[in-house]
């Protein structure tokens, strides 16, 4: 869908309110939502340890880039590896498992 002329980046649409929830995501006091492990913010980019937003379910899976449900804070290294895979498969993959599919998104069904 990126090459279609009329395709419009949903990271671009309402520019303002993205950078407003990274910095909210960022500035978040919280260990590494793929790892575990503790983020240290004097890190600068491109560090593969400095701190990055990820989108819990990937705007070209259809999730938001302005909804703060749908953002943590990450090592740059974990984004990268997770990229636009499930949480799930990243958290997995980044303590040495893989036994998702990269795709697989699980979610609750009910009991009835």
């Amino acid at each position: 869908m990126p090459h279609d002329r009329n395709y419009k980046d949903p990271r671009r649409l309402n520019r303002q309110a993205r950078n407003l929830a990274r910095q909210r995501v960022l500035a978040q006091q919280t260990p590494c939502g793929i790892c575990g492990k503790p983020i240290d913010d004097s890190i600068k980019w491109p560090d593969p340890m400095s701190a990055e937003v990820d989108e819990i379910i990937p705007v070209s899976r259809g999730g938001s880039a302005t909804d703060l449900r749908n953002l943590q804070k990450t090592h740059r290294c974990c984004n990268q590896l997770k990229s636009d895979k499930s949480l799930a498969w990243a958290r997995q993959a980044s303590q040495g498992k893989s036994a998702l599919k990269p795709t697989a998104i699980p979610f609750k069904t009910s009991d009835w």
